[in-house]
């Protein structure tokens, strides 16, 4: 979206997210998921607010439609009147749920 190639680490994720806020967007959030290391870190950007991490432990579980999952459940929280941070930190935890319960298989 932002005419580059992926960002090869957390910084150039921001630059780009703050990329896409300069664009219009009214907030980004950029998933951490397939980066490596022990944490997954998800990063919810807003225009003239401080990034807000969200962040669980990488699971060796892998499943498809993750993203998709993520975005249905913030979707729903929003819905129902939630703020976008807080609908976003129970995406993040609902889908880390899941990965553990595929991970317990």
């Amino acid at each position: 979206l932002v005419g580059a190639e992926c960002a090869a680490d957390e910084g150039g994720a921001v630059r780009q997210g703050q990329d896409l806020l300069g664009a219009g967007a009214q907030a980004v959030l950029i998933k951490g998921g397939h980066a490596s290391g022990p944490r997954s870190t998800d990063i919810l950007l807003r225009s003239n607010q401080e990034p807000i991490r969200f962040d669980t432990p990488r699971l060796a579980a892998w499943m498809r439609g993750t993203g998709c999952m993520l975005a249905s459940v913030i979707a729903a929280h929003l819905a129902k009147a939630h703020p976008l941070e807080d609908s976003a930190r129970k995406g993040k935890l609902f889908v880390f749920e899941r990965l553990q319960e595929h991970a317990a298989e």
